[in-house]
């Protein structure tokens, strides 16, 4: 979730700079274009040179007092004592005398509101005047007026179009998140209920809604898992509960018979020890789980339990033909899978019992088979279905080992042989 916002952020900024570079450099062209194309007034440098190469004994003519006219400029000629020695279309407010503080504001800045130019000339000045706000004189430039207006007006607009997208891109940005996220929150609500909707994996949340669907799977199999918890107590301990109960209520002491009470204690430590373990596996996280040869496991049992019981034939039968196959395993439940099996034959059955490796179509198969009775079709039935009714009264072992495999992505077949009962665990595996 953490690294989604910081994309979804990261995406957002990128897009507010790349908007903000794009506005910046259209602005940039606007602006560029304004001053090239605009020409309501000429320039200052060029109205001097039209005038120089058209003077005659005198500056002002009536040649150049008509383009200063259609310029709509007036100007003023300053002998070296700064009086007006000629003038055209000067304005009553302006002095027919200056002085040095007055030619050097002028010069730098304005004349009577008038922008002005002034050019050295003989041993004098000649003065060009632009109408009021036609033109702004800075310090260092000058700047036509209408012109500053018109752009600043440009950059306020470009401002608002920019707050207006990027407020566009945020609400975009914020529906599609809420879009986003939103499947996620009903899910979250009905997480530990039985109408749960299970989340597409995919996108940039797959993470999450993997997370998500994990948790409802997990809580699924521990409401599961208590469920047979209490049928298998409620059912499998019945039994051990009256007989220790019908002890207890004999007349006499001397009539208790003691190890059938502790017999039966014990049967309940076991079937409660083994209910639990059902519960456990349930909530058991895959993570932890490596690939490994699962021959070691299989040999180092088979010698375990053939020192515990000298007297049983176990025969180990290896068909493999891909001697360096690796499951997905857990070493230790991969062996609790197995003893149970085999504990199961080597209790309820005589004669001999077979362990069989084979492989075939990247599926690996261990079986083993016993010389005993078998299981009926109803106790195997119940087992396929993962009912523990009544399941205790010939062990917890083989259900337990039906989780196990079933843990480590693998398949549990049980066969009635004539020879006696077949169990086999068949595996997917890696080269």
């Amino acid at each position: 979730m953490f690294n989604y916002i910081i994309k979804r952020f990261k995406k957002i900024v990128i897009r507010i700079l790349a908007l903000m570079f794009f506005l910046i450099g259209l602005l940039m062209i606007f602006l560029y274009l304004n001053y090239r194309l605009n020409d309501e007034y000429q320039n200052p440098n060029d109205i001097y040179t039209y005038v120089e190469n058209n003077k005659t004994n005198r500056y002002l003519n009536e040649k150049n007092n008509e383009f200063l006219k259609e310029n709509a400029i007036w100007s003023i000629r300053l002998d070296k004592n700064g009086r007006v020695i000629e003038s055209f279309n000067k304005p009553d407010e302006v002095k027919e005398q200056f002085d040095l503080t007055d030619v050097a504001r002028f010069s730098r800045f304005y004349l009577a509101d008038y922008p002005v130019f002034t050019y050295i000339i003989e041993e004098g000045l000649l003065i060009f005047a632009y109408p009021k706000h036609s033109l702004d004189k800075f310090p260092f430039n000058y700047y036509n007026y209408n012109n500053l207006i018109f752009n600043f007006g440009l950059v306020v607009l470009f401002l608002f179009l920019f707050l207006l997208f990027v407020y566009l891109l945020y609400r975009v940005d914020i529906k599609e998140i809420i879009n986003n996220i939103l499947p996620f929150q009903r899910a979250i609500d009905k997480l530990f209920e039985a109408d749960f909707e299970k989340l597409d994996e995919e996108g940039e949340l797959k993470e999450l809604a993997f997370a998500i669907n994990e948790a409802n799977e997990k809580y699924n199999n521990l409401k599961e898992s208590q469920s047979k918890w209490i049928r298998g107590v409620s059912h499998d301990v019945r039994t051990p509960l009256a007989k220790i109960s019908w002890e207890l209520n004999k007349e006499s002491k001397l009539d208790m018979n003691i190890e059938n009470i502790q017999d039966q204690v014990l049967k309940i430590s076991n079937i409660l020890e083994g209910l639990n373990l059902t519960m456990s596996l349930a909530n058991i996280d895959k993570e932890g789980f490596e690939y490994e040869n699962p021959l070691k496991v299989i040999r180092k049992l088979i010698v375990d339990k053939l020192n515990e019981n000298p007297n049983r034939e176990i025969v180990f039968e290896n068909e493999l033909t891909n001697k360096n196959l690796k499951i997905k395993m857990d070493a230790n439940l991969f062996y609790r899978m197995l003893e149970n099996i085999l504990k199961n034959a080597l209790i309820y059955t005589q004669g001999k019992i077979r362990v069989i490796l084979s492989d075939a179509d990247n599926r690996l198969r261990i079986s083993i088979l016993d010389e005993g009775p078998g299981l009926s079709e109803q106790m195997i039935e119940k087992i396929n279905r993962e009912d523990l009714t009544n399941i205790t009264r010939h062990g917890l072992g083989i259900f337990i080992s039906k989780q196990i495999v079933e843990l480590h992505d693998g398949n549990l077949l049980i066969e009635n042989k004539t020879s006696g009962l077949e169990v086999s665990f068949i595996f997917e595996y890696m080269n």
